[in-house]
């Protein structure tokens, strides 16, 4: 008959992202020995330091005596923790993140008032084509959530406590940088490198080849994003000779950059929910004044 060690144990365990496994590998005992302990049996007593070590836990806590009220962020990370799972074909962080998904869901509820939460409906999720969104605007900052699941974001930004001038004012470099995507071939040759794998190099016969860029062109986009260290440069020694060839720094940056490009593109049409509690602008500054040229 279960008990309240089992309960705990198997809620500690789970908490932590550990199997049956991992636990009896770091108690030096048998899987069956922790899964038995987990249904309806006891550890010998001079096991239960190693066990509550191991779990993070104290002797108290795997009793459930003096268990103390846990805080939201602890329990986020507790549920967080659990939803990895090792055991299956699929990410083990899917359902992390599908957790991540209703938590920021429940979040933009509350900022609209709501007082019970609701599943985001599935037709909302499958649509292809339909650019549905959550947001609010504070003073104190903002928040947007494209919701299908085709491109699903949510994006909190808090507002610096000087605003958002010092750390986002317009910048000459900005420009440059739209000016190097906007060159011929330049935002193509950006989407291919990271399309690759990031093992993988390439060079400007290789542009010529997959991208029908000749090689004066691509030794030019090349040398731009080396610039800006889009990319990074190696020698391939070919015994008396060497050859430069070069491989994307694969990050999500660009993702991000190419997402929010699209939400520029294609305006929100629909608002699961929405607030708009701000009053002031978002930029105070004039110094896009200062750099007209």
């Amino acid at each position: 008959m279960e008990n309240n060690f089992n309960i705990q144990i198997k809620t500690a365990r789970k908490a932590c992202g550990m199997t049956q496994e991992q636990l009896a590998a770091k108690v030096g005992v048998s899987t069956q020995a922790v899964s038995k302990w987990e249904i309806s049996s006891y550890p010998d007593a001079s096991l239960l330091p190693a066990i509550a070590n191991a779990l993070g836990v104290t002797i108290d806590t795997l009793f459930g005596i003096g268990k103390k009220e846990v805080s939201l962020p602890q329990q986020v990370l507790e549920a967080t923790r659990a939803a990895i799972r090792y055991d299956t074909e699929d990410d083990p962080y899917s359902g992390c993140l599908e957790l991540m998904k209703e938590i920021c869901r429940a979040f933009a509820m509350g900022t609209c008032g709501c007082d019970e939460y609701r599943p985001l409906e599935q037709a909302v999720r499958d649509a292809e084509t339909w650019e549905t969104f959550s947001q609010g605007d504070f003073d104190c900052g903002f928040f947007q959530s494209r919701l299908p699941d085709n491109l699903y974001y949510f994006l909190l930004m808090s507002e610096p406590k000087n605003g958002y001038d010092k750390v986002l004012a317009y910048d000459e470099q900005m420009v440059e940088l739209f000016r190097f995507l906007a060159m011929p071939d330049a935002l193509r040759v950006v989407y291919f490198s990271h399309s690759r794998p990031s093992t993988m190099f390439f060079n400007e016969r290789t542009l010529t080849q997959e991208l029908g860029i000749n090689e004066a062109h691509s030794k030019e986009i090349i040398d731009e994003m080396l610039r800006r260290k889009f990319i990074w440069q190696a020698n391939y020694n070919k015994g008396a000779s060497e050859e430069k060839i070069y491989q994307c720094i694969t990050q999500h940056n660009f993702v991000q950059f190419i997402t929010f490009t699209h939400t520029l593109l294609h305006q929100p049409c629909s608002y699961n929910y929405q607030t708009g509690q701000r009053t002031k602008p978002y930029f105070t500054n004039d110094t896009y004044k200062n750099n007209v040229k």
